[in-house]
This record gives C-alpha cells, sequence and structure tokens, in this order.
C-alpha cells in the first residue's frame, strides 16, 4: 500500500519555530519527525515579522531534512487576527452573495478595507443567529508566504493559532467543555473549548503570572464562559491553579523515542499536522 505523505504543522513564534510531521498507518497517527529551533531575537515581534533573512537561513536548513513530497500547514499569529460579531444575514441568501454582504458588512468594523484582508466566517453553535468573522491583513499573509518559499516550503493550509490547539485537544480527547490555554514564547494564549462557541484572546506573559485567578479571568472574557468545566487545559509546564497540564502527543498513537522534554511547547504544531486540508 502506497505510503500517504508526511501531514507537517509549522508553528513559529517569537523565541522559537516548533514542528510535528506525522504520517497515517494502519492503527492511526504516527510521528515521524520532530523539530524545534530557537529564532533570534527581533526576528518576530508581536506576531509581526521583521528579520526574514536569519528565518529563511533556519527554515532552508531544516527543509532538507524533509521528503520531497509533504502537507505542509502553518498558524497565523494570534496577535495579528481580528474578529469581529454579526448578525447573520437572511438565510434564504445564498453564496456568492452571501459570503459578499457578510465580508462587506464586517469589513467596515475594521481598520482596512476589504480590498486588504483575507477574511472567513463561521456561525455560532449556540444558535443566537450570529456568525463570528475573522480578518487577516493579506499583505502579511504575502510576506509569510514569500518567506516561506524562499526555504522551499509551501503550505497547503493556513490556520490560525487557536484553531490549531482546538484540533490538538480534540483529537487527544480532552472535554469538549474545556477552556485550553498555552503559553507562547512572549503571552499567554486562551481558546474556547473546541465544542463551544469560538473565541480566542491573549495576556501578556508578566500580567499573568501575577493574576493568580488567571482562570476565573479568562471565563470572564469568554462569552459563553458560563458552559465550560470547572478545570481548564494548560499545555505547558507549572499550569496556574485551577489548570490541568496535558500533552498533545497523546492524539498520536504511535511515538518513539526520543521525544520533546516539553510536549506541551508543540500543541500548536500537531493540531496544524493533524488538521484535514480543505475540501
Amino acid at each position: 500500500m502506497r505510503l500517504q505523505a508526511w501531514q507537517v504543522g509549522l508553528d513559529i513564534q517569537a523565541g522559537f519555530a516548533r514542528a510535528i510531521a506525522v504520517q497515517r498507518r494502519r492503527h492511526g497517527w504516527q510521528l515521524r519527525h520532530w523539530w524545534q529551533h530557537p529564532l533570534p531575537d527581533f526576528t518576530l515581534r508581536e506576531g509581526i515579522l521583521h528579520e526574514t533573512a536569519p528565518l529563511i537561513a533556519i527554515l532552508s536548513f531544516w527543509r532538507k531534512t524533509l521528503p520531497a513530497r509533504l502537507s505542509l500547514r502553518i498558524s497565523l499569529p494570534a496577535q495579528r487576527i481580528m474578529q469581529q460579531r454579526m448578525v447573520a444575514p437572511d438565510a434564504r441568501m445564498q453564496d456568492p452573495a452571501r459570503s459578499a454582504f457578510i465580508f462587506s458588512h464586517a469589513a467596515k468594523q475594521f481598520p482596512l478595507g476589504v480590498e486588504h484582508l483575507v477574511m472567513d466566517y463561521r456561525a455560532d453553535p449556540c444558535g443566537d443567529n450570529q456568525i463570528v468573522v475573522t480578518a487577516a491583513r493579506q499583505q502579511e499573509i504575502m510576506q509569510w508566504m514569500e518567506c516561506l518559499a524562499q526555504a522551499q516550503l509551501f503550505p497547503e493550509v493556513i490556520e490560525l493559532t487557536p484553531c490549531a490547539l482546538q484540533v490538538a485537544a480534540h483529537a487527544a480527547r480532552l472535554p469538549g467543555d474545556a477552556l485550553l490555554i498555552h503559553p507562547l514564547d512572549d503571552a499567554l494564549l486562551w481558546a474556547s473549548p473546541h465544542s463551544l462557541p469560538f473565541q480566542f484572546g491573549l495576556f501578556d506573559s508578566t500580567q499573568a503570572r501575577a493574576d493568580a485567578a488567571l482562570s476565573d479571568l479568562i471565563r470572564s472574557q469568554y462569552r459563553a464562559g458560563a458552559l465550560c468545566a470547572t478545570e481548564a487545559y494548560y499545555s505547558g509546564e507549572n499550569p496556574p491553579s485551577g489548570m490541568q497540564c496535558w500533552s498533545p502527543l497523546s492524539a498520536i498513537s504511535q511515538l518513539s523515542a526520543p521525544l520533546p522534554a516539553n510536549p506541551g511547547d508543540f500543541a500548536p504544531a500537531v493540531g496544524l499536522a493533524l488538521r484535514p486540508v480543505d475540501c
């Protein structure tokens, strides 16, 4: 039987680039490769690429360790993602008119015109006739794509970091009502449970360490916080009070040593690797 291509999730944050590669086998996912590399200071600041030459050199060297054929998935920094909520249009309106109406209406709430944005939307599963519109700056996406192309990396999927976190949590069979908290290299990211309405937020690292009731603070920011389980799940070491550690590698059935010392660091990369390609 012909083996499927490696599915590679690449997560680039302010301090590190991390990747996970998996391959589907008869008895589940097999871990084929993991990689992490520290990035020079100021490569990425507040989610914006600044110094691309060192990053391209690092990624080019890494690319040579991978098979020629692969399915690459990357994430967009959460700091650069914009979101707006709006009432869903009349259900009788069909695409493409429906999408055009939603994007035109939502763009008025964003700081840039619709021609400068890449947007997507999803229905709110709570059934209150709301939709969530997510937008990223087209120029910044192009900058990422050009940087990766110079390293001979061509993504099939571009995903949001909090969505990748949700995919990993779902694959690891975390409770569907559990808030997800992930320590980034320069911030703390929280994401809604994978079975509840989508929302995410960021805390400054200093603020996160100083707040003893961080879990309660996140629930107060999440519009469906009352539906969440008491215990949140933290993909990192030394979880704050009220949070439980989890390993995203538990979503992969076939593992072999050596494994990362801190598996939680790879949660977004695991989610990206396991995410299916859009049809």
